[in-house]
């Protein structure tokens, strides 16, 4: 058999074991954890026994597929997207992009090879979310809790159950974000300016004091204490995270007036249809236990004390 023969073979297989896999989505669970970096998603998901899809050996427990699984080049997460790229564009996406996006790059007049999936990226979307999709259609996983921090991946997977924006104080997301740089693996280590970014692609301040629905009613925030916690946290890592920027996030968030108290809400427009805010609180155990309830998931004795 030729080398071409061979090849046509292998294309063919590959493509009929995708179509095996699609398996009806109707038939699984899927929830969606939105949240900026640090808002504690992955903490939560851990302590309702969810496990990183990539170390779960029983296709019946609940795994974590997150948009960082897919992130980088060179290392595991290229892995996990090269394993769901077609095989016509691996050796092109090795080592240089991620091979869903070739189609951007075909309309830009370079000669790229054939990609038959390309057509199913969505313009304007980060192209993880993509690879996350394929990872729940074809991995086989009945119960899935996407962690990302948008709400994006509904536009790749349309059976989503249960939509969550998992909110938490700055105090608190900044607590966590320390918590992160000390990490011996700098992968986990965050920028408090780019999550600081992603917060305000979320959220805004309101003088009037939210619902729990629509925002955090239980903690308040001033221009001069906002402003101290967040110069409490300036370190040498990150020089583009100073005090402009700080006075600019401070403003962009809508905090303007002294001596006068604000709230944090969703900004208009922002959640989708069916997509409940849970707000974190000092009290962690009772914002898990109602994620837990609403979800149907218990969670195991080792995880009861946070």
């Amino acid at each position: 058999m030729g080398r071409i023969e061979k090849l046509k073979r292998q294309l063919i297989n590959e493509a009929n074991i995708r179509v095996l896999n699609e398996q009806n989505t109707d038939e699984k669970t899927a929830v969606l954890f939105d949240g900026t970096s640090s808002a504690g998603k992955s903490y939560t998901a851990k302590q309702l026994n969810a496990v990183p899809f990539y170390m779960s050996t029983d296709k019946d427990e609940w795994v974590v597929i997150d948009s960082d699984h897919f992130s980088g080049v060179g290392n595991d997460g290229e892995e996990r997207r090269l394993k769901l790229d077609h095989p016509n564009i691996r050796d092109w996406a090795k080592d240089n992009d991620q091979g869903i996006v070739s189609g951007l790059y075909r309309k830009d007049g370079k000669n790229i090879p054939e990609n038959p999936y390309e057509s199913e990226y969505i313009d304007g979307t980060d192209p993880r979310l993509w690879y996350m999709a394929q990872e729940f259609k074809t991995g086989g996983w009945k119960k899935v809790i996407f962690d990302d921090i948008g709400n994006g991946i509904e536009k790749y997977v349309d059976t989503i159950n249960h939509k969550l924006l998992i909110h938490s104080p700055i105090y608190i997301m900044l607590g966590n974000i320390g918590s992160r740089n000390t990490s011996e693996d700098t992968n986990h280590h965050r920028n408090p300016k780019d999550v600081l970014e992603q917060y305000l692609q979320k959220y805004v301040s309101t003088t009037s004091k939210p619902n729990k629905t629509e925002g955090d009613p239980t903690t308040e925030i001033t221009k001069e204490g906002l402003k101290t916690l967040l110069m409490d946290k300036l370190v040498d890592t990150y020089p583009d995270y100073n005090e402009e920027y700080i006075d600019g996030f401070i403003k962009d968030l809508g905090v303007t007036t002294d001596n006068t108290k604000y709230w944090i809400k969703v900004k208009d427009g922002y959640l989708l249809d069916d997509q409940l805010l849970i707000n974190v609180g000092a009290d962690q155990q009772t914002y898990i236990n109602t994620i837990g309830d609403k979800l149907g998931i218990e969670r195991s004795e080792e995880n009861v004390d946070l």
